[in-house]
């Protein structure tokens, strides 16, 4: 059955939203067999910003050492599936229970990404390689992306946010992806509460695994209470 394209109107309030860090693996072997994929009308409103969002997509993917893949993914299996930031996630019943919640319309999940800026979970993806951080490119002659969402992606999430209307935002990531988060509007003014999550270094997914997985299970619980009161602060750093 082909997968169903999901766009507009999305107006109702969401109680939250997640937004996740890329991973540097990838899996692009789990094909979409959901009934719907959605793309960027369902969380953007504004339509100079989904034209650039789509524009700044292609100039990286068309790259070379971007060396895209052909097989079409959800992003949510792109990332979860292969990186280590959601291990723990990857190895409980999570996973699966998540991506039901996402088909169902039950949340709403983002990540940070070097190639497609920032990505809906059942968004159509392929494997790439893009970063946000220079080191990383330059070590390993892929595209460095940081620059060029410069002063555009944290107006896309702005747009998300109120287009979405959350009560509360979960951000996870390193500094080059969550720094993104910290030039937004809502950020800034604190109009939403907003818990961070930001790692550094190699072992920096690590910390994050257990923690997603902590979130996971309050999400499927459906009792985000018991993970804000173990985390009870709005800003945590490795």
């Amino acid at each position: 059955m082909e997968a169903r394209k999901v766009g507009t109107s999305c107006s109702a309030s969401k109680d939250f939203i997640v937004i996740t860090s890329c991973s540097a693996s990838k899996c692009g072997s789990v094909p979409i067999t959901g009934p719907k994929v959605v793309d960027p009308s369902h969380y953007l409103s504004d339509a100079t910003l989904i034209s650039k969002l789509k524009d700044i997509r292609q100039q990286i993917l068309r790259h070379p050492e971007a060396c895209v893949g052909t097989r079409k993914t959800y992003a949510f299996d792109l990332y979860v599936k292969a990186g280590r930031a959601y291990r723990d996630l990857r190895v409980s019943s999570n996973y699966i229970k998540l991506k039901s919640m996402l088909l169902s319309n039950g949340i709403e999940w983002f990540f940070l990404s070097g190639g497609y800026g920032i990505i809906h979970a059942l968004e159509e993806s392929r494997k790439y390689q893009a970063t946000f951080d220079k080191n990383i490119a330059c070590q390993n002659c892929i595209p460095f992306t940081g620059d060029l969402w410069k002063g555009v992606l944290n107006l896309i999430c702005d747009d998300i946010v109120s287009k979405f209307n959350p009560g509360r935002i979960y951000v996870f990531g390193s500094k080059d992806y969550t720094n993104f988060i910290q030039q937004t509007n809502f950020w800034k003014n604190k109009t939403v509460s907003v818990k961070m999550f930001e790692s550094t270094g190699s072992s920096g997914p690590l910390w994050l695994s257990p923690i997603l997985n902590d979130l996971a299970d309050a999400i499927v619980a459906r009792n985000l209470v018991q993970f804000d009161q173990k985390y009870p602060k709005n800003s945590y750093k490795q």
